[in-house]
């Protein structure tokens, strides 16, 4: 069991914390832990979640927002790998409603602000961002060439993504990775809103 955490850290990319304690220059063992892992289950809780906040700040989701909320964020789960902040926390903390969860952020909506933990809210983002065809087409890329209609290149991810589309927590490098009402945090490596 040790060893498949250590490997599930790793694959994961999750703090160094998450995955034990320094050492103290001694032989003694540390205690890891317990590792969050991401289960597909809280993707349901985090969809109801958004959908309440978007009716509390007189944003409520189009017909079908929810259902895609909850799909991208199955989707993203396989590629939370490139998350930056901790996925798994912010699915768990969005899976349990809680007023601080959101914040409402003028015209936009909500905001996600799980408790004031933004690795957390971006970690959790990040997966619905991964899953948004319009935020990671799956068409891998280099350049902005590489991409065709009207899309750019995220150099993060190394996917076309729309620049005109909602990507709040995904994997970037430089602002010019994130559409254009975001900027890149570099110390999160996550879009968040300007």
């Amino acid at each position: 069991m040790f060893r498949s955490a250590l490997v599930l850290c790793s694959v994961l990319s999750l703090a160094l914390y998450a995955c034990g304690g320094s050492s103290s220059g001694d032989d003694q063992a540390s205690v890891d832990a317990p590792l969050a892992q991401l289960d597909p289950v809280d993707c349901v809780a985090f969809a109801q979640s958004f959908s309440t906040a978007g009716n509390t700040c007189g944003t409520p989701l189009p017909a079908g927002g929810q259902a895609a909320f909850e799909g991208w964020c199955k989707k993203g789960i396989a590629k939370a790998a490139m998350c930056g902040g901790n996925p798994a926390a912010g699915l768990d903390c969005f899976a349990t409603p809680d007023a601080n969860d959101w914040v409402c952020q003028g015209p936009s909506g909500p905001y996600p602000a799980c408790n004031g933990d933004l690795g957390a809210s971006l970690g959790a983002f990040c997966v619905i961002a991964l899953g948004n065809p319009a935020c990671s087409t799956g068409v891998h890329c280099q350049y902005d060439a590489d991409c065709s209609n009207g899309l750019v290149c995220n150099s993060a991810t190394e996917e076309c993504m729309s620049k005109t589309a909602y990507c709040v927590g995904l994997p970037c490098k430089y602002d010019v990775d994130c559409p254009n009402n975001e900027k890149c945090n570099s110390a999160e490596g996550a879009c968040i809103g300007k």
